[in-house]
């Protein structure tokens, strides 16, 4: 409803249905900055159930602070229109809110009056979602930083040893000289290659820490090169076979992701499998996608009451005096594939082994976050 005092000269038809679609706040002042006119939109911002309740009052008692209202009184007396400010207000229930409005001042030659026109809106929930939004990104980049003091400390520790096992290798190799036989000779060059892979893996995990604040380049992968890689770099033992099924696809995806999926999965199959004979099977499905990977064991088996549990950081559900284990396998699986768009589960029950699917996207998140834009 639209509240027009019986004094005020206007045509209540033609100001009365622009105001009704008007969202924004109207205040129509006199000369003296007392309110003549406010559309209901006002009323609802100012908390008040009928217009008329703001009429007569003066604009200087809708401010939260009097400074405020005395900073900007100068533009209630200038012809003209105004520059936005946001200044906070106060509700009729005391609350106080943070509006954006602007002033302007126009003088009627015929009755020699000015009237100065309040267009205002609430922006208070926008003002905080603004200050949330930077207290996070004050946090996540705090948090950045920690981590990548964390990955540095963690990619030395580790680099370190692993370059010290490379040294020593060698230094074996000359001292040991010519009565070094031909086989452990190519040992020694098979454990420094290890290193070498090992260290390029922690650079990899490295890259991989700065997923979300840096992108992973895509590159092509031949997963059944990356397979091999990783079966390699496992050295299952020799109960332990290892079967590709089928051939496998090539994809555009960043290698490093891959790798640690397959890595991981791949690893507990054979840490986990109790049989005297352990088949730890790959495969894959084209979907239309995506393609549909699974690693399949003939181990123990899974309970179906754990398998939400196991995906849980620092879950596992074997002793760890019994199997040396960290509990971050899976969490990182699952990480890693909601990064890229994709989903794992498993299939499993108590002494039939386990089924981990997961499906991989065809398109790249290079690819995706443009088709976003």
């Amino acid at each position: 409803m639209i509240f027009f005092p019986p004094e005020v000269l206007y045509s209540k038809l033609l100001i009365g249905s622009l105001m009704k679609v008007m969202q924004e706040g109207l205040l129509v002042l006199n000369a003296s900055d007392e309110i003549e006119i406010a559309n209901q939109a006002a009323a609802d911002i100012f908390g008040y159930s009928e217009g008329e309740l703001l009429l007569r009052k003066n604009v200087r008692e809708l401010y939260a602070s009097l400074k405020d209202a005395d900073l900007k009184a100068p533009f209630f007396q200038e012809e003209g229109h105004s520059d936005k400010w946001e200044d906070p207000f106060i509700r009729e229930d005391g609350r106080v809110f943070v509006a954006s409005y602007s002033i302007t001042v126009i003088h009627d030659n015929e009755s020699g009056k000015l009237f100065k026109i309040v267009l205002l809106r609430d922006v208070s929930e926008q003002r905080q979602s603004i200050k949330t939004i930077a207290e996070y990104t004050h946090s996540l980049e705090k948090n950045n930083r920690e981590l990548d003091q964390f990955a540095y400390i963690v990619s030395h520790d580790l680099k370190a040893p692993l370059r010290a096992i490379s040294n020593l290798s060698s230094w074996l190799e000359d001292d040991l000289g010519s009565s070094l036989s031909g086989e452990n000779k190519d040992n020694l060059a098979t454990l420094r290659g290890r290193v070498k892979r090992m260290e390029a893996l922690i650079n990899g995990i490295l890259e991989y820490s700065k997923v979300g604040r840096e992108n992973v380049p895509s590159q092509t992968v031949d997963v059944a090169r990356l397979l091999e890689d990783v079966i390699e770099l496992l050295s299952p033992p020799p109960h332990i076979r290892i079967n590709i099924m089928g051939s496998m696809p090539c994809i555009e995806t960043p290698r490093i992701l891959l790798h640690q999926v397959f890595s991981n999965l791949i690893s507990n199959a054979i840490k986990y499998n109790d049989k005297e004979a352990g088949i730890v099977s790959v495969g894959f499905t084209e979907k239309e996608s995506c393609f549909e990977f699974w690693v399949e064991d003939n181990g123990p088996g899974i309970s179906p009451e754990y398998h939400e549990t196991i995906f849980v950081i620092f879950q596992t559900l074997q002793a760890r005096d019994k199997y040396e284990s960290t509990g971050i396998g899976l969490t990182i699986v699952k990480r890693i594939l909601a990064a890229v768009g994709g989903k794992i589960n498993v299939v499993s029950s108590v002494g039939k082994g386990s089924t981990f699917i997961f499906n991989w996207p065809k398109t790249s998140p290079e690819q995706r976050n443009d088709e976003k834009s």
